[in-house]
């Protein structure tokens, strides 16, 4: 597994205690949400118009990129 970047690049806007038990049902990795501040936006220009972004931590999942989340949550994210 490779670190996606996104944890560095917007390492501000990062949750990680409330999604501690979040894994990504494709690779297992853990994932990653973010408030949709500056600095997510500037690596994600697209969650300007969501609140929250969530992405797997592991750079090699097709889901590394994220999305955002809506009230029904991501359909690619499980809890432990």
């Amino acid at each position: 597994m490779v670190d996606n970047p996104l944890i560095v690049q917007a390492a501000d806007d990062r949750h990680s205690a409330c999604c501690a038990k979040q894994i990504c049902t494709t690779c297992g990795s853990h994932v990653s949400t973010y408030n949709c501040n500056n600095s997510l936006c500037a690596a994600r220009p697209e969650a300007a118009n969501q609140d929250w972004w969530i992405a797997c931590d592991n750079a090699e999942c097709k889901h590394a990129y994220g999305e955002g989340v809506d009230q029904g949550g991501v359909v690619w994210v499980t809890k432990l």
